[in-house]
């Protein structure tokens, strides 16, 4: 990113507007946990410790490919990880026999 700003507020407006395009991409994110969970068939199947670990190791490359730092993007994404189990939990539904 090599944009030259004239003041404090043209960065904040910038800033605002990534964070609008976060908020979208959480709730597409939100959309696609929803989609996995109708998939599960026990609550044991919510944490998948495997599948958090890729989650994380893609994260950090990426976070290393865009020169985001790591030590930020790791810990957003165990926080958005953990409360999106949380979600998990609230929502899930034994499959009807």
């Amino acid at each position: 990113m090599n944009k030259k700003f004239k003041n404090l507020n043209e960065v904040r407006k910038s800033i605002d507007n990534v964070d609008i395009r976060l908020v979208k991409l959480i709730a597409e994110r939100e959309f696609y946990i929803k989609e996995a969970l109708k998939f599960k068939i026990s609550k044991k199947q919510i944490i998948d410790k495997k599948r958090i670990n890729v989650v994380l190791r893609r994260i950090k490359n990426s976070s290393k490919k865009y020169k985001a730092s790591s030590l930020i993007t790791e810990r957003i994404w165990k926080l958005m990880i953990k409360n999106f189990i949380i979600l998990e939990n609230k929502l899930f539904k034994k499959p009807k026999k």
